[in-house]
């Protein structure tokens, strides 16, 4: 597949609301579609967009296993999508709205692949607040995963809430709980061991396929290391995640 080409489909479709181009579908490598994706990233920043960082997929063995594979991705997260809690999100502009309760993680270091530890990675981070990633179902049923890849893994933006900064050593990621609430019912709770890879293993291995790419994961840069649930949305909904130990984020779907 030739990723000039590629690109040029997925970027005039997506212009007039159009994804997951039947031409592309079931033609791309997982290669492939990261250097798509790539070049969209470089096509925003071109139209004047700033880039904000990252997210790293497929940070559980269940999702991997669902998938079929060990490989992880990565998926690019654009600063005019980087909102702090109590947002109001406009849901009528978001293809199939869904969110997820995540950590987002600031670095305060750069690390460039290859060989890029976990210890490394814990080193160079500097803060890690409560967040959620919105993601925007635009393959509205269409399972091909390296498109999905290229057209940056359903990501729409991300909210971030309650900071802890800096991160104590000892923290107890694995003993986290998260609560989910819709309003004033609990929609979701989830222990960190039970539902998501380590953290800093998940920031090394971003660095490292980053490094693939000729790409360093930058101080100053947001990522976002996996979802502890994941939930449809509707219009006027107002949605909560509570981090134990780190605090809270908020937001309504207007």
């Amino acid at each position: 597949m030739n990723v000039e080409d590629g690109a040029d489909l997925i970027w005039r479709e997506a212009r007039q609301g159009r994804y997951f181009p039947d031409a592309l579908r079931d033609a791309l490598s997982l290669d492939d579609g990261l250097r798509i994706q790539l070049n969209l990233l470089e096509r925003k920043k071109a139209a004047g967009e700033r880039h904000a960082g990252w997210k790293i997929g497929l940070t559980s063995a269940r999702v991997r296993a669902r998938y079929g594979t060990d490989q992880q991705p990565f998926g690019h997260i654009m600063a005019h999508r980087v909102l702090e809690s109590g947002a109001a999100v406009p849901f009528d502009e978001i293809v199939n709205c869904g969110v997820e309760a995540e950590l987002c993680f600031t670095m305060g270091d750069t690390l460039q692949g290859p060989g890029v530890t976990p210890a490394q990675a814990r080193a160079a981070v500097a803060a890690v607040c409560a967040g959620f990633e919105i993601n925007e179902g635009r393959s509205e049923g269409v399972s091909d995963f390296s498109l999905s890849v290229a057209d940056n893994l359903s990501q729409w933006g991300i909210v971030t809430g309650a900071s802890l900064q800096p991160v104590p050593a000892d923290f107890d990621f694995e003993g986290l709980r998260m609560e989910m609430r819709r309003g004033d019912e609990v929609q979701g709770e989830a222990v960190g061991r039970d539902v998501i890879d380590d953290h800093y293993v998940s920031l090394a291995t971003l660095a490292n396929k980053l490094g693939e790419y000729g790409v360093a994961l930058e101080a100053g840069q947001r990522v976002i290391t996996g979802s502890y649930t994941q939930h449809k949305v509707g219009k006027g909904e107002s949605w909560r995640a509570e981090f134990t130990g780190i605090g809270a984020v908020e937001m309504t779907f207007s």
